[in-house]
């Protein structure tokens, strides 16, 4: 691996990605997306295979035989309306690459271009560029209709604007959290707030569940055990001097691992019900799918770091002190081969950046030579295992 033709394709990508950050689109629109990525793809004379949620992969093959090694980046874009005063800020009223993607993308293209032109490597590349990470979740459909078949490592990236240029965060482990969210409805009987021995008040109950449920987290998990239980809505009544028949709740569940997951949504369902009950209200809690947890495999994980500190110096690696309870559907591909989830650093040391999902973040583009770098660092450490 040159590093002069590393900062090649990160120059050429670089077009490519100020005309995705000008052109984002909502997870399951990402057409327009889809069809430029693909064109680019083209031009380097790489055929692509589709999957019905409109994301697809292309292989480049290596001079020798060896593993199928897959890189992955996602394509969504988020509902916001860009304020970073960029030349090149989205031309999409009300939508913006306000997550980094259109740096992952760029990076991958980047990384297609260097393998392209570089071709003495023992085994597949297999790039997928997948859809609708930040809504429903475009992994699982494309695991489930075969991505992963035969792939025996596998890498993303997601940028982090904590993390100087030219530094990378890993985990070893667990590093996302599996999350699901759910709806609790709960029914009484209305009438006038005058009179509120007439009637069931669906509000008075809501307000029990709600602090009955933040007992799950302080007394029935282990305080060593990442969990969350978070109501995050509260929806009843209109008017100051009526009582609702109806008051709704909506939350999210946040853990380590499945078998947490599934203990959390009992308790979520069980004292809810209970609580509802003891108030004279009716309950219905509705679960609403979310992702796995994301599990880095430690070995993967070492390889990767080992690549970047040969490439870029011992300090460029950073161990990520925490996991976050954040979600992130890269944990699919990890469940059907080994591999790592690593963050890029975004950030000009001294500049201080904007968080992540909000209307003015921008990652340094600087980040572009460092976000190939790792995926061909990390490819080819993978196949020489």
């Amino acid at each position: 691996m040159k590093k002069q033709d590393i900062l090649s394709a990160a120059e050429q990508a670089k077009a490519h990605y100020r005309h995705l950050h000008a052109h984002p689109e909502l997870s399951g629109e990402e057409i327009e997306t889809a069809r430029y990525i693909k064109r680019v793809l083209a031009e380097l004379d790489l055929p692509v295979h589709d999957y019905s949620n409109g994301g697809f992969h292309d292989d480049i093959k290596g001079t020798k035989r060896g593993p199928v090694v897959a890189l992955r980046a996602d394509m969504d874009a988020l509902p916001l309306k860009e304020d970073t005063g960029l030349s090149f800020a989205s031309e999409n009223d009300g939508v913006m690459h306000a997550c980094g993607h259109d740096m992952h993308m760029a990076s991958l293209l980047g990384t297609a271009i260097y393998f392209s032109e570089h071709r003495d490597f023992p085994g597949t590349v297999r790039l997928i560029f997948q859809p609708n990470e930040e809504k429903d979740g475009g992994a699982e459909v494309m695991v489930n209709e075969g991505v992963m078949d035969g792939v025996s490592h596998c890498m993303g990236l997601h940028v982090s604007p904590y993390l100087d240029v030219g530094t990378f965060g890993l985990l070893p482990g667990f590093m996302y959290a599996g999350v699901e969210d759910f709806k609790i409805t709960l029914t009484g009987k209305g009438g006038h707030a005058a009179n509120p021995e007439l009637c069931t008040d669906p509000i008075v109950c809501g307000g029990h569940v709600i602090v009955a449920l933040q007992s799950i987290v302080a007394r029935h998990v282990s305080p060593f055990t990442p969990a969350v239980v978070t109501i995050g809505a509260a929806r009843g009544g209109n008017k100051h001097n009526i009582i609702p028949d109806e008051m709704i709740l909506e939350g999210t569940i946040r853990s380590d691992n499945l078998a947490n997951r599934d203990k959390l949504r009992g308790l979520v369902t069980d004292i809810s019900a209970a609580t509802a009950k003891a108030h004279g209200c009716s309950c219905t809690v509705e679960i609403i799918k979310g992702y796995v947890p994301l599990i880095n495999d430690e070995e993967a994980t070492e390889i990767v770091a080992q690549a970047l500190r040969a490439a870029c110096g011992e300090d460029a690696v950073i161990t990520l002190p925490t996991p976050t309870m954040g979600a992130e559907d890269f944990a699919y591909y990890l469940q059907k081969a080994p591999g790592t989830f690593i963050n890029l650093g975004v950030k000009n040391p001294g500049d201080e950046r904007n968080a992540i999902h909000t209307a003015q973040f921008f990652p340094d583009e600087a980040a572009l030579n460092y976000g190939i770098l790792a995926e061909v660092a990390s490819a080819l450490a993978f196949m020489e295992k």
